[in-house]
């Protein structure tokens, strides 16, 4: 995994995520039960809130739980996120800027 993750604890980076499971901070999702939350129904909206106000722990756990073709996925389609995190996503995963709805929003 990248070097990014080196600061998080040790408990964080040999934590086992599997599909189902729910391992974000729970303020992320304020407005919303999440006991009501699916992780594989509701993967767009977990995957936007995540990037645009999660921690790195919470980045971290969506690397692992979601694989890198979903989560390229749901920032294509998304119209939702704001600037800065499109560029981090840009550079991260590899997306041309062009291809992300979102960005169309701020030229």
């Amino acid at each position: 995994m990248s070097v990014f993750f080196k600061f998080l604890p040790e408990e964080v980076r040999t934590k086992k995520i599997e599909k189902g499971d729910f391992p974000f901070s729970p303020y992320l999702f304020w407005d919303t039960s999440v006991k009501k939350i699916n992780t594989e129904k509701h993967k767009n909206f977990i995957i936007e809130r995540v990037l645009t106000r999660g921690l790195l722990k919470d980045f971290y756990y969506l690397l692992q739980l979601y694989s890198t073709e979903e989560i390229t996925s749901a920032i294509k389609k998304s119209k939702v996120l704001d600037k800065k995190t499109l560029n981090f996503c840009s550079h991260f995963f590899g997306i041309p800027l062009n291809e992300l709805h979102a960005s169309s929003f701020y030229d």
